[in-house]
């Protein structure tokens, strides 16, 4: 009996034996299952995270994209104060029919390629009086009897002209692109020099910072946010090129020297300048307007895609 009765117990003791190891083994496997589980979690994570960032930036360029860099650059003439400045930088938004003729033809010339311009020289009866070009007048050189006058055919600043704007010229037949020098227009083509008649500026040395914060490209609509401060002496900050509209927190946080990024994110005017495609493949500008600023956020929109 006592026989029976131990190898009942360790029949028993086997099965649960056996039982526990099953059990045990059951565990094992469903262990890989759960690493298997959040590995496929955390790469559905990233995976989310990539699609959003790639949606998210779809229409985003890079801001030293060369095409970007180029049209940021359509109003700014190698000095700034040749036509008329960065008049697009305004207290309102600008278009095409807000700025004056003479100061887009001046545009078109100083972003026109001109290495194929023809240098003439003319000779004057006096020194440091005019020469007569048939018709047209221009000043000697000083101290000299003679005139530098380059010839530009029409059709190279019409290009110009048509690609920044999408417009034809009017009224181009004279303009002067800088205080000192005229350009004149006779049989499609323009004879530049010195003028008889010039402006010296005396006045305060203007400082223009512009920093690009972002591109972006909608369908046939390129966009470029920027901020943008003027300082004058070094002691000034203004709100827009154009007018004299203090920007009094960026006057309260100037600093000695050039003012950086961060700067102009925190204090600066952020402006929103629109290019559209043209048919030719090329964009030309359309307008330009501020859209934040830092003395007043509840003036223009904070943002706009």
């Amino acid at each position: 009996m006592k026989k029976n009765e131990n190898k009942k117990e360790k029949e028993v003791k086997k099965i649960n034996e056996t039982k526990e190891f099953t059990q045990n083994n059951s565990k094992e496997k469903e262990k890989p299952d759960i690493v298997l589980i959040i590995l496929y979690i955390i790469l559905f994570i990233i995976l989310a995270f990539m699609i959003f960032t790639k949606i998210k930036n779809r229409n985003l360029l890079r801001n030293d994209d060369k095409l970007a860099v180029e049209l940021h650059e359509y109003f700014n003439a190698s000095n700034l104060e040749d036509c008329g400045g960065l008049f697009n930088y305004d207290s309102k938004k600008v278009t095409y029919d807000d700025i004056e003729n003479s100061s887009k033809v001046c545009i078109a010339y100083h972003k026109s390629d001109l290495k194929n311009a023809e240098k003439l020289t003319y000779k004057a009866k006096e020194i440091d009086s005019t020469c007569n070009v048939d018709g047209l007048i221009f000043k000697t050189d000083e101290g000299s009897k003679t005139c530098q006058v380059t010839k530009i055919k029409r059709e190279v600043i019409d290009n110009t002209y048509k690609k920044i704007f999408n417009k034809d010229i009017e009224d181009n037949e004279t303009f002067k692109y800088d205080g000192y020098h005229v350009c004149y227009l006779k049989d499609d083509n323009y004879y530049c020099g010195l003028s008889e008649y010039y402006t010296i500026r005396l006045g305060r040395e203007i400082s223009v910072y512009r920093s690009v914060d972002k591109v972006t490209k909608i369908e046939d609509t390129i966009t470029i946010y920027d901020y943008f401060a003027k300082v004058l002496d070094d002691k000034e900050c203004y709100k827009d090129y154009v007018n004299l509209n203090i920007n009094s927190i960026c006057n309260e946080n100037l600093v000695a020297g050039s003012l950086k990024y961060n700067f102009l994110k925190k204090y600066g005017i952020r402006y929103k300048h629109i290019y559209k495609k043209s048919a030719d493949g090329t964009y030309y500008w359309v307008s330009s307007e501020p859209i934040y600023d830092p003395n007043d956020p509840q003036k223009y929109q904070t943002e706009e895609e």
